[in-house]
């Protein structure tokens, strides 16, 4: 009777396959995510009717042109201090109508319009404590006759 003793070496597993199968599916995780958080994410235009608004593109510039060649400028200015944004218009635009267009770059929801109300003076109020903190874009259009004035002006509130 022979005994036969198996002298060979354990083979070893090869943990390889499991790598890469476990690299490949945590490669696939990593796309899943990134492709999901991408279209969760919100993405505004600038404006819903872009395309019109470039249409309008000259006639802006001639707003823009008209409210230049003015003697003294449509202003807006910024009264952190007391709250208040004021827009001023010249004395020979003092009885424009028009709007004023508050326009928040980083969140279009906020983005509100009001009608162009001139004091006495050729001045608007307008309070600044419920604006969220950040940039806003005001633009101011006013009509005097056939002539239209444009002015926009960056704020950091």
């Amino acid at each position: 009777m022979s005994t036969h003793i198996n002298t060979a070496p354990a083979s070893k597993k090869s943990f390889l396959p499991y790598i890469i199968i476990a690299a490949f599916l945590l490669f696939i995780g990593y796309i899943g995510m990134l492709v999901y958080g991408t279209m969760q994410s919100d993405v505004d235009l600038v404006s819903k009717d872009y395309y019109a608004k470039e249409l309008a593109y000259n006639q802006r510039m001639q707003q823009l042109s008209h409210a230049q060649n003015l003697d003294q400028p449509i202003q807006i200015i910024a009264a952190q201090a007391a709250g208040q944004l004021v827009v001023q218009f010249p004395a020979e635009l003092q009885k424009a109508t028009g709007s004023v267009l508050f326009f928040r770059p980083s969140n279009v929801q906020l983005d509100f319009e009001v009608p162009l109300k001139l004091n006495a003076d050729g001045l608007q109020h307008f309070s600044t404590d419920s604006l969220q903190k950040g940039l806003w874009r005001v633009q101011v259009l006013g009509k005097v006759g056939d002539k239209e004035y444009f002015q926009q002006q960056d704020i950091t509130l």
